[in-house]
């Protein structure tokens, strides 16, 4: 039984979060995970200690309980003795006690000593099962905090990204700038040449007349006000 005590007695001072404080960040959930697995494995083989542990307790106390049931049986039995006038018969009943009063002192002690050793057994295993529930919930929660950085880095990398493309597309558009001045200024020259060409007027009057284009009311608003009006028998 020392062994078994001595063995679990770190369980004891064990706790989560001594465990984690030694933990770099990098590796906190490879730690955590092993610190699970490893108590759980611990639980296991303490279950099965303690089992032992209280069935230990449970026959010394069975042991104490017939010794005291004895020790009165008998005792009622000098009596009955004694009333019946039968003096000898009583003698060997004090004797049957005398034996179990005897043995008394021990089972109490051994069952004393086996109910301690199965409340710390208990005790063991109640806090191994709780410490192994708040492991759980600090994985769960690493997971969180983890999951949540890693979103984070992925958006600063999208950002960056971001940036880069939108230093390039402002680059873009001082380039498109400047076409469009080029363009501006080919166009400003043409219309200038074109103010001092003294012909300039004479070929634009014959483009708008060329094609019909002077001719007036070809296409008004109130030609398809009028047709839109026939369409709809109006």
């Amino acid at each position: 039984m020392a062994n078994v005590l001595t063995r679990f007695a770190d369980i004891m001072s064990a706790n989560i979060n001594s465990v984690l404080s030694k933990a770099e960040a990098k590796n906190a959930d490879k730690l955590l995970e092993k610190y699970i697995a490893d108590a759980r494995r611990d639980l296991e083989q303490l279950k099965s200690e303690t089992a032992a542990v209280i069935a230990e307790e449970m026959a010394q106390g069975r042991k104490l309980a017939d010794c005291e049931a004895n020790i009165s049986k008998y005792t009622q039995y000098a009596e009955a003795a004694v009333r019946a006038g039968n003096d000898d018969d009583a003698r060997k009943f004090l004797t049957y006690k005398q034996q179990e009063s005897a043995k008394l002192a021990d089972l109490q002690a051994s069952y004393a000593a086996a109910k301690e050793n199965s409340e710390k057994m208990r005790l063991m295993s109640k806090k191994l099962t709780e410490e192994i529930n708040a492991a759980g919930s600090k994985m769960a929660e690493l997971k969180a905090k983890m999951s949540m950085a890693q979103s984070q880095e992925k958006m600063q990398q999208l950002n960056q990204r971001i940036g880069g493309a939108g230093s390039s597309l402002n680059n873009m558009d001082g380039l498109f700038d400047a076409v469009q001045k080029r363009i501006d200024k080919i166009d400003a020259q043409a219309q200038l040449n074109q103010d001092l060409d003294p012909e300039a007027e004479r070929r634009e009057l014959e483009r708008k007349y060329a094609a019909g284009g002077g001719a007036t009311g070809g296409n008004s608003v109130d030609d398809e006000l009028a047709k839109l009006k026939a369409m709809m028998n109006q």
